[in-house]
């Protein structure tokens, strides 16, 4: 398995429990954090518990997120 394969084992290992950790955190169902995540239901404070976890599932796995701001711009030909 090369690096690439191995880092996108570990993104879906960990992505698999992020409803779960969530769900178990605001003490709510599991499908109603996937409803949540999908657009069919609103709850500012399971959004907020989602965004959080998934951070932290990329911090786990050494990637962080940066404000598109930050972000160099890719121009073709450079």
């Amino acid at each position: 398995m090369n690096r690439t394969d191995a880092r996108i084992s570990q993104m879906v290992s960990l992505s698999r429990g992020l409803y779960v950790r969530v769900a178990r955190t605001m003490k709510c169902d599991v499908s109603y954090v996937s409803r949540i995540a999908r657009g069919e239901r609103q709850s500012a404070r399971i959004e907020a518990a989602l965004r959080k976890e998934f951070r932290a599932a990329l911090r786990r796995l050494n990637l962080h997120l940066e404000p598109l701001s930050k972000r160099p711009t890719f121009l073709p030909g450079q």
